[in-house]
């Protein structure tokens, strides 16, 4: 991963660092205009010199990388953030704005809200789990709490020409799932972008790009032991109780030959959820749900209050949770945004309703042998953020989270790398 760099007289100048010469030559050929097929090419032999290497090392180190930077992008450039908040009105509120006011502003955008001082100064970043958590969870007056008093002070911004490549690298390393950008020089607020629309961007114009070629990388590499047990231990827990609950006779999925042999949504079928049909494994494909690792899935009840869900998921420091019908079969999911749009912004008593008012009723949902690349699509197609995830006989066993899908996919890499 290391290769010591000398200069002409034998004196140490550098380190190359394989992992660092890969980011720095990502970034170089985003940001270049040249869209040649050899701008890979280019943007390496320019990386190579900065770094301090010779000759016969940018040679070597441009061997090595050129062909994966070539089968990631194919020579393109990647649009900026300025191209993807083009036409977008930015979701700008005042310190002194009450949490009604901001809500009604963020339902209708469906994005976090950045608070802006008189001087046009960010001064802070209020999203929509920060809505669910500090302020539904907490019971907090709407119209009477002011939104400077629950955001997150003090976020940090972007400039307009990042990457999303760029971008991508700063939320996997922050843990961040929005990104306020400003005018670095002016430092006038231009807007905000999440994870989805980055997402959204590293596709190509036919429907495939750097996005696949990165999952399919990960894909590659041997899942820890660990990983996999745990996984396996929580369908193998899912599967017994289902049978014993007797979800199994009245199944979320019927059975996984009739789920797959279906070409339309049959809820009567599913009990609730919409399967989405033709996800097969192919015999091409061997990469089924399970390798996305899905994430352990909050619980609730159609009759359970918002308030007592949106106390649970703060709790638990989560976003969504997966709701049970009567029946005990999937019946509907509930997130922090659906917090935002359907209580807060409806005005709706947290207290009293109850969660089969708002949530989104008959979710689309996979199961883990079928297939990841095709779950990812539904996701990616349908700009969901969350997939419900059951086992065979229907029992619900995890939840996709496409932002952690993606970090796990860059952190995997980044393992490999070691």
């Amino acid at each position: 991963r290391h290769l010591p760099v000398l200069n002409d007289l034998g004196a140490i100048v550098g380190l190359l660092d394989i992992a660092k010469c890969l980011n720095d030559a990502i970034s170089k050929l985003e940001r270049s205009q040249d869209k040649s097929s050899n701008a890979a090419e280019l943007a390496l032999k320019k990386m190579a010199n900065l770094q301090g290497a010779d000759g016969s090392q940018a040679e070597a180190l441009q061997s090595l990388l050129g062909p994966l930077m070539n089968k990631a992008f194919g020579g393109n450039t990647s649009a900026t953030l300025a191209s993807i908040l083009t036409n977008r009105p930015a979701t700008i509120v005042a310190p002194d704005s009450n949490i009604l006011e901001v809500g009604l502003i963020m339902a209708e955008a469906r994005k976090a809200a950045l608070v802006v001082d008189h001087d046009g100064e960010l001064v802070g970043i209020f999203g929509f789990k920060d809505m669910m958590c500090r302020v539904v969870a907490k019971e907090l007056s709407l119209e009477g709490t002011p939104v400077e008093s629950v955001m997150t002070p003090s976020p940090e911004s972007v400039s307009p020409e990042m990457t999303v490549l760029e971008a991508l690298q700063i939320m996997h390393e922050h843990k961040f799932l929005t990104l306020p950008v400003c005018n670095q020089t002016t430092g006038a607020v231009l807007g905000i972008v999440d994870v989805m629309d980055l997402i959204l961007s590293c596709d190509g114009p036919d429907g495939t790009g750097g996005l696949q070629n990165l999952f399919d990388s990960a894909f590659d590499i041997p899942d820890d032991a660990s990983e996999s047990g745990s996984i396996a231990s929580r369908d193998s827990r899912a599967s017994r109780n289902s049978r014993m609950s007797g979800v199994g006779g009245r199944s979320i999925v019927s059975s996984s030959h009739t789920a797959r042999t279906h070409n339309h949504r049959n809820t009567s079928t599913f009990a609730g959820a919409n399967r989405e049909p033709m996800l097969a494994l192919t015999e091409s494909d061997e990469r089924p749900v399970s390798k996305l690792r899905p994430k352990k899935p909050n619980i609730a009840s159609v009759d359970d209050s918002i308030l007592k869900v949106t106390q649970m998921l703060s709790l638990k420091r989560s976003d969504a949770a997966l709701i049970m019908g009567r029946d005990g079969g999937l019946a509907g999911i509930m997130t922090d945004v659906d917090i935002t749009r359907r209580v807060v912004a409806q005005r709706l008593d947290a207290s009293s309703a109850i969660v089969e008012m708002v949530m989104t009723p008959n979710p689309t949902c996979v199961t883990m042998s079928d297939s990841a690349m095709s779950a990812l699509s539904i996701m990616v197609d349908n700009h969901f953020r969350h997939l419900p995830v059951l086992n065979d006989l229907g029992a619900i066993v995890g939840l996709l989270d496409i932002a952690k899908c993606l970090n796990d996919a860059i952190s995997k890499l980044e393992r490999s790398q070691d």
